[in-house]
């Protein structure tokens, strides 16, 4: 059943009302009209282990993290209007400081962008151009580890005292690395002299990059960073930056961080992309697939489910529709995460259907060639981020799931509702071979009798609320979003001294 309305205040409102799209930075676009050849041959990549290649060229077979095509912030900065017509508001980078990969996630410089993505001036470009646009960065920390390469860390391995228990050392002499990485060793987050230039002084990394102006902070491997650091980082940030986002990476379900209190506001919410691909694949049914989007609520809390990225692929994972196997599953995974409680976060070129297997393949570059796109996709996912925009309750309405109460059905069926009266959505998703025709019980207080709901997809027929219970009467494997409309010229449903 509905609960009792959860009070959001303006930050997660504006938050659960963000697109998010995310780059590679290395593989988006090149600015100022360059080519892949002219590019490299900047110095920024005379590096030993360099492979340069052209922008049409596969991302496999090559040396990991060391293949570069020359993409840079500028690049970006000239794609804004792309995206702006797509419909996002906001851009979430990978990594961008100085470093010897292509990942750049070993930092050698938390304090210089790298130039090979054009430095600081590229940077400030690029924040100016997204502020015009009233679209806001995301920038990605790595608070964890470092490169080998880094300052710290040759001070520290010859001996330097003040740097020395910057890391772990072990008996032997080796240290303590990111996943045995010993290209990465991991920063002694229990140091304060460590957490006071990464975040608590003024003059350190987090908020310097937001007195540069930048909006938001994503933050790699949550759980190796941990609760008690980001519930400080969130105390002493949130002071100074308080309309700065501060997200977590953590690929799992992410209740005990909001449990915990004080950490991050959000999560990236792999746990739905876990559930919504295992759906899609046959693997669970739909009473787990259900009960997955009712865990989260309970689990992560209404504001931190809404400040949480809903993602479907990453630079981590394979694109989606090498993943799911087919367009059309794509389209229906795609909804799901479009209004489903939480921010969409669309991996760049999944607007455009491009495919991609595990890292490396999955960073290919973006294909700018509108031949190259599937057009059907991208006027999905555009009609998508319009749908939502337009949709209070599909930005930050809460949720009641309903889909378990159709046992023999395979659908997900869930409602998005404010606290105004009639400002809701009815998502069906019908993944069943059979059509779904069922009566279901609405136990929603402010869709009255008679309510006409329309689909705003334009595919299922009309229907209209009858005494708290609606018919719904969707094909095999589509699906639906029904909104009320006002039928009447000079009677109103919804009226405002219904508003609590």
């Amino acid at each position: 059943m509905t609960t009792t309305p959860t009070p959001l205040d303006a930050f997660t409102r504006h938050t659960a009302s963000q697109v998010v799209y995310q780059i590679f930075p290395e593989r988006f676009a090149i600015g100022g009209g360059l080519g892949s050849a002219d590019k490299l041959a900047s110095p920024a990549y005379d590096l030993p282990q360099a492979h340069k290649c052209d922008w049409n060229d596969s991302t496999l077979q090559q040396p990991w993290g060391h293949q570069f095509f020359g993409g840079d912030l500028d690049g970006i900065t000239d794609k804004l209007d792309y995206l702006a017509d797509l419909g996002v508001t906001g851009v979430y980078l990978t990594p961008i400081f100085a470093s010897p990969s292509n990942h750049k996630y070993d930092a050698t410089d938390f304090f210089q962008i790298d130039p090979m993505f054009g430095g600081e001036a590229a940077l400030q470009r690029l924040i100016a151009a997204l502020h015009a646009r009233h679209m806001g960065l995301t920038l990605d920390a790595v608070l964890n580890h470092v490169s080998d390469q880094h300052p710290w860390f040759l001070a520290a391995q010859a001996g330097d005292a003040a740097t020395r228990d910057w890391f772990t050392w072990q008996a032997d002499g080796s240290y303590q690395c990111w996943q045995d990485f010993s290209s990465m060793p991991e920063l002694n987050l229990a140091n304060p002299a460590v957490r006071d230039v990464l975040y608590r002084q003024r003059d350190s990394v987090v908020q310097h990059w937001l007195e540069q102006g930048v909006d938001n902070w994503r933050f790699d491997v949550a759980q190796d960073v941990g609760i008690p650091v980001a519930q400080e980082m969130r105390a002493i940030v949130g002071a100074r930056f308080p309309n700065a986002g501060l997200l977590g990476e953590l690929n799992g379900f992410s209740g005990a961080w909001f449990q915990a209190g004080g950490g991050y506001q959000g999560m990236m919410n792999y746990w739905y992309r876990t559930a919504l691909l295992a759906w899609l694949a046959g693997d669970i049914d739909a009473v787990q697939m259900n009960h997955a989007l009712r865990d989260a609520r309970a689990g992560y809390d209404l504001p931190g489910l809404l400040c949480s990225w809903n993602m479907l692929s990453s630079h981590d994972t394979p694109r989606l529709i090498t993943t799911v196997g087919s367009a059309e599953k794509a389209r229906l995974a795609m909804l799901m995460q479009f209004t489903m409680p939480g921010v969409p976060l669309v991996y760049y070129g999944e607007e455009i259907g491009m495919e991609g297997g595990a890292d490396p393949d999955c960073r290919r570059p973006m294909r700018w060639n509108a031949a190259d796109w599937n057009t059907t996709q991208r006027d999905w996912v555009k009609r998508l981020i319009a749908m939502r925009q337009a949709n209070a309750a599909l930005q930050y309405g809460d949720v009641t799931v309903l889909g378990d109460r159709l046992p023999h059905s395979n659908a997900l069926v869930f409602l998005r509702h404010t606290e105004v009266p009639g400002e809701a959505a009815l998502v069906v998703i019908n993944l069943g071979d059979e059509p779904l025709n069922a009566l279901l019980l609405l136990p929603y207080s402010h869709w009255y009798d008679g309510v006409p709901l329309h689909d705003a997809l334009g595919a299922a027929p009309d229907t209209k609320v009858q005494a708290a219970s609606v018919r719904l009467n969707l094909a095999p494997h589509s699906s639906a979003v029904y909104q009320a409309v006002e039928p009447y010229t000079r009677y109103n449903f919804f009226k405002a001294r219904n508003r609590i």
